[in-house]
C-alpha cells in the first residue's frame, strides 16, 4: 500500500530535522517556528532530492510547523 502524501511529507521533514540536529547541537533550544523556517530553507536550497522536492516544495513554513506538531521526532 502506498503511503499517503502527508505521511511522505512528515518523513521528509523528519529527515531534514535530523540533518539540522546533526549540524546544530543546540537545535533542541530553538523554537519550533524557527526550525520550520530552517526546514523550508533546506527544501528550497540547492541539492535537494528532486523526487522529495515535488512532495514538499509547495509547503509554507506554517504548513511545515503544522506537520511538525503531528509527530514526536521534533522539538
Amino acid at each position: 500500500m502506498e503511503k499517503l502524501k502527508v505521511d511522505q511529507q512528515k518523513e521528509i521533514i523528519d529527515g531534514i530535522i535530523d540533518q539540522l540536529r546533526k549540524e546544530n547541537l543546540d537545535l533542541y533550544y530553538v523554537d519550533s517556528s524557527t526550525i520550520a523556517k530552517m526546514v523550508w530553507e533546506k527544501i528550497h536550497g540547492e541539492g535537494f532530492n528532486r523526487k522529495e522536492l515535488e512532495i514538499v516544495e509547495h509547503l509554507s513554513s506554517e504548513d511545515i510547523l503544522t506537520l511538525m506538531s503531528y509527530h514526536t521526532n521534533c522539538c
